[in-house]
């Protein structure tokens, strides 16, 4: 039989959810945040408590879960640990939710094939891994024009001007396998030859409307604590940039043009991918 919490939630309180993994945790906080983004979660407070492995570590989580009225997400495939935190939550009447086994069992199921069971597998250094980090290292190299004899190793060349996202594309481009260089442009710059000896099919020209590019720029400069009327920043000058930009993007034919206003990160990353399929698979 469920006991009962004595202790109450204090009027006003935040809700809480608590994240248990046994690995690292990534998996399980990727996944709570994306399902938290379709919430107006300011009153939310997310608790984690990753590589838990020990029973008396669930225990001492699940008792102060108790005592917040957590919701508790879990992400554990050891069969003794996960059945102890389940039981543990039944037997203090608290809901807890298991991320990935569900997943896991009807993936067994269907595939008719028992799972592993191993914390973290997905994390292995296999041939994924290595390359990953091998895309990272060259994302940073090869950032913001440096190093443009580098630029013909890349899978992919990002060019765009200054705060179209070129930086935070790269990156999350690497993260999935991929070599990505940008390169900045602008009216009054030199564009380094080497951008047009690559193969221009691996080249994505990034235009943006004036509003957003305005405001992501006006953004920049108070970061830096400059005044935001800056050229920089000037509606006028943000326009005549563009206009040329676009004019620049239309005499190589070869660049596909990718309007990031307004778009995320991931959805801009996405259209990129599926527009640029080369012969190895990443």
């Amino acid at each position: 039989m469920k006991k009962t919490q004595t202790k109450k939630r204090v009027a006003g309180k935040k809700k809480a959810i608590y994240l248990v993994g046994e690995g690292t945790g990534d998996t399980i906080s990727k996944i709570a945040r994306a399902a938290l983004a379709q919430f107006h979660h300011e009153n939310v407070e997310v608790k984690d408590f990753f590589m838990v492995t020990e029973e008396e570590y669930v225990s001492h989580i699940m008792k102060t879960a108790g005592y917040d009225d957590a919701l508790v997400a879990f992400s554990i495939v050891q069969p003794s640990l996960r059945d102890f935190l389940i039981h543990e939550a039944d037997r203090r009447g608290i809901k807890a939710i298991d991320v990935i086994g569900n997943f896991i069992i009807q993936l067994s199921i269907f595939l008719k094939e028992k799972p592993l069971e191993i914390p973290g597998r997905q994390y292995i250094l296999d041939e994924h891994y290595f390359r990953r980090i091998e895309a990272i290292n060259f994302a940073v190299k090869h950032d913001d024009g440096k190093l443009p004899n580098g630029v013909k190793h890349a899978d992919i060349v990002l060019v765009g001007l200054s705060r179209t996202g070129k930086t935070p594309l790269s990156t999350y481009l690497a993260n999935q396998g991929w070599k990505v260089a940008n390169v900045p442009i602008h009216p009054e710059m030199e564009t380094p030859p080497e951008l047009f000896e690559v193969d221009q099919r691996k080249i994505f020209a990034l235009i943006i409307n004036v509003e957003s590019l305005v405001k992501l720029r006006e953004s920049r400069l108070e970061q830096l604590g400059l005044e935001t009327d800056a050229k920089y920043a000037d509606p006028v000058c943000v326009e005549q940039e563009i206009e040329w930009c676009q004019e620049f993007f239309e005499k190589h034919p070869k660049w596909k043009i990718m309007n990031v206003s307004n778009k995320a990160i991931e959805e801009v990353a996405a259209s990129i991918v599926n527009a640029f399929r080369p012969g190895k698979t990443h």
